[in-house]
């Protein structure tokens, strides 16, 4: 893609309805700090997005695994299939008698085969993936192993078949730290199980001792030690190629390092900032149809998202448009987990925490409800978690893809195709009607935010966006107290059931009045997050992407 330089580019002044796309991007771990703009490349920012660059890349390489077992199962298996009439053949002629245990044999050995390949695509670590292709390697020969034991023994004809799992292992795209081990254990599993066979059986014993009988088993299993090595020298050339085409593509000043997410109107990657030396976040606009009108959209959204300064509101530090006419721009690079995965992670929260999430959230909207915007797709996947100076628990609003103005005409709260914009999960009924989301559509949706956070559950569940939508219009409310199973402070449940409420004229009248309400409930201020105690406590263990519905995210 090259390195083109960005031209520079006033942001636009006026703004219209921008069409559902890729959010804020925000990968990785909980335990990890945030960074700010123009830091210097230390300490705990710089700690915590480097674990999440490390922890993208471990993803990439599971993924890149994951899709080449996962094309390699069928012709595996077809392979085996075709092959065993020859080799059962061979079994009877050469040696009768053996075929009952050789089936058996075979047999397990099948069925370890899939269970080992599962275990690869499914593997979520190194650690998973390499202990799956070790199984997989060592259960493979040692069974070809096992089989050679009644056929021929040291000198059985399947002595080189290992060598061909072997060859398959240079085809993995992983580190060679990764595949040196297996390939060893591999290589070494055939001699192991036919030696350890051999000196427990008399006739085998016995021909072990004859002039030149383990040369034939030396010479393969030598052969076995030189593909094991070759096959991870090309294991590991296959993953340093993939790894230099990522690190190789450029955006202005920004060197793309991994894809996290894409949608309809961009793709999201982490990328490093080649004068400042830190990651950030990129988002590049790829939009088929009429680019003049999807190049004003991703303006449109990137002038919301900088007329925001509040801390709890995802930081764009940069935009710009390549010499090729690519536009993107550049935010900050969180770590954390949006509030979907902390309830999944945690179950429903005490009050006191659920508030002071939500709380954070309300002043962030209140800043944007004051200049006229309306997010339109207030919910947990776009509030995030993350750790900002040493602090837990702070939370950052994400997505401003589809934000517009109050003053719009109504027909701005509808897409190009009609389709209501936002999340049916957590639209306000007016919306569904027809009518144009103002602030006190936000509110709606992040009283439901607030509900989900003492739940665990969405305000209403369906089985169809339709049914949402009905749903929201008709059905009553539910006391969060109720669905809980165990009481909710009753001032801020009635709050709750205040912002739920389907007369938009009875919730609050924005996010401030929101954040001012929540403040004068019983049990603001009891919550305290915990401090991080130094920087070297942060140790990265997850990555988690934040992105709006709509986005398909890199996932293994």
């Amino acid at each position: 893609m090259g390195d083109p330089s960005p031209k520079p580019r006033a942001l636009p002044t006026t703004r219209a309805d921008v069409a559902h796309d890729v959010t804020a991007v925000a990968p990785s771990p909980l335990q990890a700090g945030s960074m700010k703009p123009g830091a210097a490349p230390t300490g705990a920012a710089t700690v915590a997005a480097r674990g999440a660059i490390h922890s993208l890349a471990e993803r990439q390489d599971l993924a890149h695994a994951a899709a080449f077992y996962r094309r390699a199962r069928l012709p595996g298996y077809l392979g085996w299939l075709v092959w065993a009439p020859f080799d059962l053949a061979l079994d009877r002629a050469m040696y009768p008698g053996t075929l009952a245990r050789s089936l058996a044999i075979r047999a397990v050995v099948f069925a370890l085969l899939a269970l080992c390949l599962e275990g690869i695509i499914r593997a979520k670590s190194y650690r998973a993936m390499t202990l799956w292709l070790l199984a997989l390697a060592v259960c493979i020969n040692g069974g070809i192993a096992a089989v050679g034991t009644r056929l021929g023994g040291i000198h059985s004809p399947y002595n080189p078949g290992g060598l061909v799992i072997l060859a398959v292992l240079g085809f993995s795209p992983l580190p060679w730290q990764r595949i040196l081990p297996v390939a060893a254990a591999s290589t070494l599993a055939y001699p192991v199980v036919l030696v350890g066979y051999a000196l427990r059986d008399p006739v085998q014993h016995a021909a072990m001792h004859a002039p030149g009988a383990l040369v034939p088993l030396a010479v393969n299993t030598l052969l076995g030690v030189l593909v094991a090595g070759l096959a991870s020298i090309g294991a590991s050339l296959s993953w340093s190629l993939r790894q230099q085409v990522f690190e190789s593509r450029s955006i202005g000043r920004y060197q793309l390092r991994r894809r996290l997410g894409a949608g309809g109107m961009g793709e999201v990657w982490a990328a490093w900032h080649k004068g400042l030396h830190r990651e950030v976040a990129v988002k590049i606009l790829r939009a088929p149809g009429d680019p003049a009108q999807a190049a004003a959209r991703f303006e449109r959204e990137v002038r919301a998202m900088t007329e925001l300064t509040h801390p709890n509101t995802v930081r764009v530090f940069d935009y710009g448009v390549t010499d090729d006419g690519i536009h993107y721009y550049a935010m900050e690079l969180l770590a954390g987990e949006n509030l979907v995965e902390l309830v999944e992670r945690e179950g429903p929260l005490p009050p006191e925490r659920a508030l002071y999430l939500a709380a954070q959230a309300a002043r962030a909207l209140a800043e944007a409800h004051g200049r006229g915007l309306v997010h339109r797709d207030v919910k947990p996947e776009n509030l995030f978690v993350t750790n900002a100076g040493g602090e837990r628990d702070f939370v950052k609003v994400l997505d401003f893809g589809i934000v517009r103005r109050e003053a719009e005409a109504e027909g701005a709260n509808l897409t190009k195709t009609g389709a209501i914009a936002g999340t049916p999960a957590y639209l306000a009924p007016e919306v569904v009607r027809g009518q144009p989301a103002t602030a006190r559509a936000d509110v709606y949706a992040l009283g439901g935010v607030l509900y989900f956070l003492l739940t665990g559950r969405h305000v209403f569940e369906g089985d169809s966006a339709v049914a949402l939508l009905l749903a929201q219009v008709n059905e009553p409310v539910a006391p969060p107290s109720a669905v809980r199973g165990s009481p909710v402070p009753a001032d801020l449940e009635a709050l709750v059931l205040r912002c739920l409420a389907k007369s938009p004229d009875e919730r609050p009248a924005d996010a401030f009045q929101l954040a001012e309400a929540l403040a004068a409930c019983s049990v603001a201020g009891h919550w305290r997050p915990t401090l991080l105690t130094s920087p070297g406590s942060i140790k990265p263990d997850r990555a988690a992407i934040a992105v709006a519905a709509t986005v398909q995210v890199e996932r293994p």
